[in-house]
């Protein structure tokens, strides 16, 4: 296939911002005031984050049997940053130690996703439904990912493995003859 499927990093392949909210909570950091959630992400120490958070239903091995398919013309990490200077190092050193040779694209969390790459034609995995909007409103096939839902007749997977059920890629396929 000629698509490129773009992977969010938070929310879909660690469940870093489940992790985050009970960090804050347990801090009792009020996640309705999105003014001390940010300072959270920008100040919290990434490392500890990232140790807490687990794989969300077995993503890395998923990624590497797509990769490993060949389906795609490339499979890419695309995920935003908080702002936090460590997180982009850390987050590039454990997909160089989990996935070697990965693609890995990072971009600030107000940049969106469909103009920093070319979002026509491909595909995101993404759990923001905002990201999968943009998505869409610029040519590309955007698929939800939640972790404990999946409708494949409305793009909505928990498994990576699920990306060629839905019905946007089965349109893609169909369009293009595949």
């Amino acid at each position: 296939m000629e698509s490129v499927l773009y992977i969010d990093c938070d929310g879909v392949i660690f469940n870093t911002i489940e992790t985050a909210y009970k960090m804050m909570q347990e801090n009792n950091i009020d996640i309705t005031d999105n003014r001390k959630v940010d300072y959270f992400f920008r100040s919290t120490s990434w490392e500890l984050l990232l140790e807490n958070s687990i794989i969300i239903n077995d993503a890395i091995n998923k990624i590497k049997l797509l990769k490993e398919k060949q389906i795609y013309k490339d499979v890419i990490i695309l995920t935003k940053l908080s702002g936090n200077y460590t997180e982009e190092r850390l987050k590039r050193e454990t997909f160089k130690l989990l996935l070697p040779g990965m693609k890995v694209i990072t971009l600030q969390r107000d940049y969106d996703k469909a103009f920093v790459v070319s979002s026509s034609n491909n595909i995101l995995v993404d759990d923001e439904e905002k990201n999968i909007i943009s998505w869409k409103k610029n040519g590309g096939i955007g698929i939800r990912f939640i972790s404990n839902l999946s409708d494949f007749e409305n793009d909505i997977i928990n498994d990576l493995e699920d990306i060629e059920n839905t019905k946007g890629m089965k349109l893609l396929r169909k369009t293009r003859n595949y």
